[in-house]
């Protein structure tokens, strides 16, 4: 049995997968897919309970019983639910009907008609398909309005910076009465917006009118909510668990349905069933600090269907920019004082907004075609401006082919001084004559590209899972930012055992077989020979590096008896946003050695370990690139140091390359070499299970943890 794994609090964070098997995953871009715990439930729970309060009373004579009653009915349904229903609320049904046809001829049209309506970064007004709940994207588009057009809000999240600007609608040219139909709709809803801060100020014991004033210069919006079909309804959501910022929210659903609320009761989430001619109301945030708490902005999501399309209205409520949120007077007293301290509502929609517009490019007119998911932060963006290093190694170990290699004592302690002084100072080299024949890597090269021209559906035949990681895949995330490319993996030991588990008592192993693509029909057999080529140059450098340290040169290959080592074949599409995407963001490699075949586009940068630029390596013809992992440095003692890598996109060119990733067996305990600590020299890291330390690894493949990302640095030495 393998030896005993070392736990750590990272392995115990993770939950158990269980993502059913689903014909069309490989189709749906990974970013829709919501975590286990908030992934919908299909099993519905409608709610009986959800007030549906007639406002009739309203629009007859006073009857101040009548009132009271109603306004007891609003003060109850805000402190249990924060949610009711209205009927008879006095919007004409003609002026709802007018907008809810608009809103579907709009939607209907092309997406390339949609966009010429589209928000940027200038004005956050119009049509948007890439909306983030969470960090996780919602299956919907949406066109965007204000009330008041146009309408002044704050320019910066900054306290000092008194500047305003403005918001202006963009209307779409289609359909042609589309403006006037929402300028109708918007004054109906507003009516009835004022009619219900009216009520709710009366059930918190205030003059009705005592919240008016905040609205004399509204930031209200009303949003058009289109839901097309989705085919993973338990996975995806229309839109995430949130709360509402704003004042009040004012919604009108079709009779799809699909809006769940969080019951305070139990936490559970129910469907509040569509009502005929209803509305949907919810306090939000901004309630909820005027009443100090006593009425609660409520966590509520949107289901999806898989058969039929859906659309909605909100109509978000929203008080001056200038308006200063806090607890009401009134409210407060000794026995209750206040729960919050005040703050700007345009400065916090500003700091709000502020990682939307710092994600894009504001000169890039693609950016709405580009999923943002793709989009790196400002500081990690790549540098269209190059930095090239001549000093960068360039090694040729021709003396370790030659039969006079092992007798020519002083060659050999000059390539050993050479790799070694290559790994202490970058981490990187490049080899040249090899000994890796030309044709191997030619034959693969065409076999790979042969592949990735396929259509998707062919790929996607051989695409990996969470039972199987090997395999094709289009939704790398480096860093929890998506890497513009796509790949295939290939383990080199067909099959191979991993450990089932990252959980520090299981023992299980699974056996992980490749998923070979059919076409073309050459790939396994060129896949075979290279990486038989690759094991034997690994090899090579392997002793040569364990030379460099002083150790045999056998030493460290016991550790690959039964190796964990696989292929990458890498496709780099062109990027239309070179300065934005990156093909794979900043990292650096969990396991032993990397030997790269990249092709003649390039793209590879390191970090320069002397002043932490970024340098890129220029493509030698037939030369190999060598960095070493996590491991190395772990065995080395913090001797040779593994180094961040990244690589650039092309906004012309597809780039191809293949990454041989040598790996230990599963069970191997990877900690630093007896023979490289002493009491000078104590070690550095704790020891891990190379198994377990994989299996948390490829859980993040199909789970965003809320945990970091396990790293050797996790299990260094404190001093």
């Amino acid at each position: 049995p393998p030896p005993a794994f070392v736990a750590t609090n990272y392995f115990h964070l993770c939950l158990p997968l269980s993502l059913p098997p689903l014909s069309a995953m490989g189709e749906v871009d990974a970013a829709f897919i919501q975590d286990l715990e908030h992934r919908p439930k299909l099993a519905v729970i409608e709610a009986e309970g959800i007030p549906l309060i007639d406002l009739s009373v309203l629009n007859s004579s006073v009857d101040d019983g009548a009132i009271k009653g109603l306004v007891s009915e609003i003060g109850d349904a805000c402190e249990k639910w924060g949610f009711f229903q209205v009927i008879n609320h006095g919007v004409p049904p003609e002026c709802r009907e007018k907008m809810e046809v608009a809103s579907r001829k709009f939607f209907e049209q092309s997406k390339e008609e949609k966009r010429k309506a589209g928000r940027d970064e200038v004005n956050p007004m119009g049509y948007y398909d890439t909306e983030h709940t969470k960090n996780v994207r919602d299956w919907k588009e949406v066109f965007d309005a204000v009330v008041e057009n146009p309408t002044v809000i704050s320019a910066s999240h900054e306290p000092d910076d008194k500047e305003v600007r403005l918001l202006l609608n963009q209307w779409p040219e289609y359909p042609p009465n589309f403006r006037d139909a929402w300028e109708e709709y918007a004054q109906e809803t507003q009516k009835l917006a004022f009619k219900l801060l009216e009520l709710i100020c009366l059930s918190l014991g205030l003059p009705a009118n005592r919240l008016n004033g905040y609205f004399k210069d509204q930031t209200s919006f009303m949003r058009l909510n289109y839901y097309p079909k989705c085919p993973i309804p338990h996975l995806a959501l229309g839109v995430g668990r949130h709360k509402d910022a704003g004042a009040l929210t004012v919604l009108a659903q079709d009779d799809v349905g699909g809006l769940e609320v969080k019951r305070k009761s139990d936490g559970e989430w129910i469907l509040v069933k569509p009502t005929p001619n209803a509305y949907i109301v919810n306090v939000g945030d901004i309630i909820q600090v005027w009443s100090n708490d006593k009425y609660e902005s409520v966590e509520h999501r949107v289901m999806v269907n898989s058969e039929r399309e859906r659309y909605s209205i909100p109509f978000f409520f929203n008080p001056a920019h200038y308006t200063m949120v806090e607890p009401l007077e009134e409210l407060i007293d000794d026995q209750n004082p206040a729960k919050y301290r005040a703050y700007n509502w345009g400065k916090f929609i500003a700091r709000r907004n502020l990682r939307h517009r710092e994600s894009k490019d504001h000169s890039n007119s693609l950016m709405g075609e580009v999923d943002p998911a793709f989009i790196q932060a400002p500081e990690h963006r790549p540098r269209l401006a190059i930095i090239e290093d001549e000093d960068f190694p360039l090694i040729d170990i021709s003396p370790i082919n030659s039969p006079e290699y092992f007798s020519n004592t002083k060659g050999k302690e000059h390539l050993v001084s050479e790799i070694g002084e290559a790994c202490t100072k970058w981490g990187f080299f490049q080899v040249i004559n090899h000994g890796v024949p030309l044709q191997r890597l030619e034959n693969v090269q065409s076999a790979v590209k042969k592949f990735f021209d396929q259509p998707k559906e062919e790929q996607l035949k051989v695409r990996r899972d969470e039972l199987n990681p090997f395999g094709y895949s289009e939704s790398d995330h480096t860093t929890n930012v998506r890497d513009w490319k796509e790949v295939i993996d290939i383990t080199v030991e067909d099959p191979i055992l991993l450990a089932a588990s990252h959980e520090a008592d299981n023992m299980e192993v699974w056996e992980w077989v490749n998923r070979w693509p059919k076409y073309p029909p050459e790939f396994r057999e060129a896949f075979k020979e290279y990486a038989n080529e690759m094991q034997k140059l690994a090899y090579k450098l392997l002793d040569l590096i364990s030379l460099s340290l002083g150790l045999p040169a056998s030493r460290l290959n016991g550790f690959f008896k039964d190796q964990t080592s696989h292929i990458r074949f890498n496709h780099y599409p062109p990027c239309p946003i070179p300065g934005l995407a990156l093909g794979v963001g900043r990292h650096k490699d969990a396991i032993a050695l990397t030997i790269l075949a990249q092709d003649d586009v390039g793209g590879l940068e390191v970090r320069r370990k002397t002043d932490g630029e970024w340098v890129r390596v220029e493509p030698s013809p037939d030369a190999y690139i060598i960095n070493v992992g996590d491991m190395i440095q772990v065995w080395s003692n913090d001797r040779y140091e593994s180094v961040e890598h990244r690589v650039m996109v092309n906004p012309e060119r597809e780039r191809f390359s293949i990454p041989f990733f040598l790996s230990p067996a599963h069970y191997t305990m990877v900690k630093p070499l007896d023979e490289l600590v002493d009491e000078q020299n104590p070690a550095k890291y704790r020891a891990y299970n190379w198994g377990k330390f994989l299996a948390f690894r490829k859980l993040r493949n199909f789970k965003k943890l809320n945990v970091e990302k396990i790293q050797i640095s996790h299990f260094k030495e404190s001093k």
